[in-house]
């Protein structure tokens, strides 16, 4: 059986990282969407596609997780909600089940008639990409506790705290 996952992953961090090891548990291979995939250079959504997609091979890799998982890409639908899931099932391959917590994104994948399982929260206080990107944005290097080394590597490697704090300050002027 096949799973779908998808997120923003705006870092991908260790609550992501447990929350697929668990749906592992659950589903023989794992497709992992990255959602909003055409957003990049926001405080909201600092990190590329390509970046994110780094991220998270990385991360499988390292975890010996590559042989068990896919990744996709999806953009959003700008709030367009009947087409979220055509985009879904055109960008990723087939699969059996979808898991999320969102829950918009879990009644648009039960109305579609796709299987949908709710996910258990691994710290969610602790690790949540939101406050991730303000501990970035304030300087605080903690934020590396709580994303998998792949992953500071690769934000270290496009300058992403830089990047993000000059996002920060730019979004706080009048456009």
């Amino acid at each position: 059986m096949r799973g779908l996952y998808i997120g923003r992953f705006q870092p991908f961090h260790y609550g992501h990282l447990m929350a697929i090891k668990w749906i592992l548990t659950q589903v023989d291979e794992l497709i992992i969407a990255i959602g909003s995939a055409q957003y990049s250079h926001t405080t909201r959504n600092p990190f590329t596609t390509g970046e994110r997609i780094e991220m998270i091979w990385r991360t499988l890799k390292a975890e010996g997780l590559l042989d068990k998982c896919i990744i996709a890409v999806v953009p959003d639908t700008d709030s367009c909600h009947s087409l979220w899931i055509a985009m879904i099932k055109l960008y990723c391959p087939r699969f059996d089940v979808a898991f999320t917590n969102d829950p918009l994104s879990y009644r648009l994948l039960e109305e579609a008639g796709i299987k949908v399982r709710k996910i258990p929260f691994f710290k969610r206080e602790i690790y949540n990409a939101t406050r991730i990107r303000e501990l970035m944005i304030r300087g605080e290097e903690k934020w590396r506790n709580y994303v998998p080394k792949e992953v500071s590597d690769v934000i270290d490697e496009v300058h992403g705290v830089e990047r993000l704090r000059f996002l920060a300050t730019q979004s706080d002027r009048p456009q």
